[in-house]
């Protein structure tokens, strides 16, 4: 006696579809958070190499001139960093200290933790975590 069977289909059910769909939001919405901060610290080399940059100069500037520069053009550099990261400011200078500040840009200044970064002539850095 032969039955008449129906053959079984390969392949996967919506439920399980779903549920896979379920995993992978899961784990978008652990990883791209975590993602975004690891590009955030690491764009943060680029304000730290400008800062230092822009101190170098701020020092020849002040061997040629006796004085600080005001502002970054006199320093010869252009004031948003190579990516477009940061605007490099000189908003303090006297003939005998200066302050630089970089703040962070689109998409750079999500980063709340450091949206500005500073450095004196006297080598202070702020914020202290940021460095």
């Amino acid at each position: 006696m032969m039955r008449n069977m129906k053959p079984r289909q390969a392949g996967i059910t919506l439920l399980e579809l779903m549920v896979v769909l379920a995993l992978l939001a899961v784990l978008a919405a652990i990883a791209i958070p975590s993602y975004e901060e690891v590009l955030q610290r690491s764009r943060r080399s680029e304000a730290r190499e400008a800062l230092s940059d822009f101190a170098s100069r701020q020092e020849q500037f002040f061997l040629d001139n006796k004085t600080y520069a005001t502002t970054t053009a006199a320093l010869g550099r252009n004031a948003t960093t190579e990516n477009g990261y940061y605007v490099i400011t000189i908003p303090a200078t006297t003939t005998t200290s200066f302050t630089l500040t970089a703040t962070a840009q689109a998409p750079q200044n999500q980063d709340t933790d450091c949206a500005a970064m500073s450095l004196t002539s006297t080598g202070s850095r702020t914020p202290v975590d940021c460095w």
